[in-house]
């Protein structure tokens, strides 16, 4: 049997999703398609995505199981051999295909998923807009936590608030005297090659990716994923990946993106002066997020200058570079370079050069197609807002 994840609804996503698919976006300890895999592990994996990702076109021949990206599920899904559709919160999140016709784009996904009458509710979590990625990731940490069954002895030296339990250390990691773990309100889990130095706390629930390295900081309630670097203040936050967070700041719950860096002292609000529900920008609309507290987006290869502010519920496209210090304005499309006094479009072919520079510090060599994603995605960005 195949297990095909598919993205739906994906425009609820945007800057974040701009150069890989929604299923990528990470939510705890997992990206989305590892949180789906976790559960079928012997199934072949398979991706139906839009048109612009250079995906191998799906070859279905046997009955087939289709789960939406926007799908935290929570254990493997029991299949009765007949046609039938899964739903989260009353939420067609996928289905079931015993015989053919089997969908091979997100068009006849749609229309295969009106089809099938039968539904069945299933255990999981449904994450439909942007915001949900923040709300949902310690309570969906926490459930992935205790489907470890690995064990790993902790190191003497190492402090821990609450149960040992709730610790897990990879063998590859390596942690430095002086620092602190506090699990009375979570897990936390350091996976491999992660370096964490002295004077470094973290609050669970919170995961730190393979080869990060965190240096002094206050890491609350977030997920770290792989090759970030992490000093300052960080609290119910997303990483998602080969990010740079090095200096004092404060970043709160907020999602930030690939290969980012924020400069020294570079500071988001998360609250209200009143204390009100945040809204943010989703496309062209202005929405109610239903979060009092709820921080910034921040789309990949964005960078921030020293002293920068970052308002509440802002969203920072891609190749946005600000410069300065001071507030930046709540939303910032693409290929922007900026102050609190000019703005200009930031050259593509330079962003493509800062590009190469910058990947390869991570060991990531810059394909053919990621960069024609990044043409694309100027195109959509620049030239279609002139």
């Amino acid at each position: 049997m195949k297990v095909i994840i598919y993205e739906d609804n994906f425009e609820q996503f945007q800057p974040l999703i701009i150069f890989y698919p929604q299923f990528f976006l990470r939510v705890g300890m997992r990206t989305i398609s590892e949180n789906t895999a976790y559960f079928f592990k012997r199934a072949e994996i398979n991706y139906i995505t839009r048109k612009l990702f250079d995906n191998k076109k799906v070859g279905i021949t046997g009955p087939a199981l289709y789960i939406s990206a926007r799908a935290i599920i929570s254990k493997r899904i029991v299949l009765s051999g007949k046609d039938m559709r899964f739903s989260i919160d009353s939420q067609p999140i996928g289905f079931f295909k015993q015989k053919p016709p089997y969908p091979k784009d997100l068009k006849e996904i749609k229309k295969t998923l009106k089809e099938i009458r039968t539904t069945r509710e299933i255990d999981g979590f449904l994450v439909d807009k942007l915001w949900d990625l923040i709300k949902l990731n310690s309570v969906i940490l926490t459930r992935q936590f205790e489907c470890v069954k690995a064990k790993h002895e902790i190191p003497k030296h190492t402090y821990i608030i609450g149960p040992k339990s709730k610790v897990f250390i990879a063998q590859k990691a390596h942690i430095h005297k002086l620092v602190t773990i506090d699990v009375s309100r979570g897990p936390v889990y350091i996976d491999d090659d992660v370096i964490i130095r002295p004077f470094s706390f973290i609050a669970g629930p919170s995961y730190i990716g393979s080869g990060s390295i965190i240096d002094r900081a206050k890491i609350i309630e977030s997920s770290i994923g792989p090759s970030c670097r992490i000093g300052g203040e960080v609290e119910s936050c997303i990483f998602q990946g080969y990010s740079n967070k090095y200096h004092e700041g404060f970043i709160g719950h907020s999602f930030i993106g690939e290969w980012v860096n924020l400069g020294a002292l570079t500071t988001n609000s998360d609250l209200k002066n009143n204390y009100g529900s945040v809204r943010t920008r989703i496309g062209t609309r202005e929405l109610d997020s239903g979060m009092k507290k709820l921080g910034c987006f921040i789309g990949d290869h964005t960078k921030t200058g020293i002293g920068t502010l970052i308002p509440t519920g802002a969203i920072i496209g891609s190749f946005v570079n600000f410069f300065g210090g001071g507030m930046m304005p709540k939303y910032v499309p693409g290929f922007k370079w900026l102050s609190t006094t000019k703005q200009k479009n930031y050259d593509l072919e330079k962003a493509i050069a800062c590009a190469r520079i910058v990947m390869p510090r991570r060991n990531v060599k810059m394909s053919k197609h990621y960069e024609g994603l990044i043409r694309t995605y100027y195109r959509c960005e620049v030239r279609c807002s002139d």
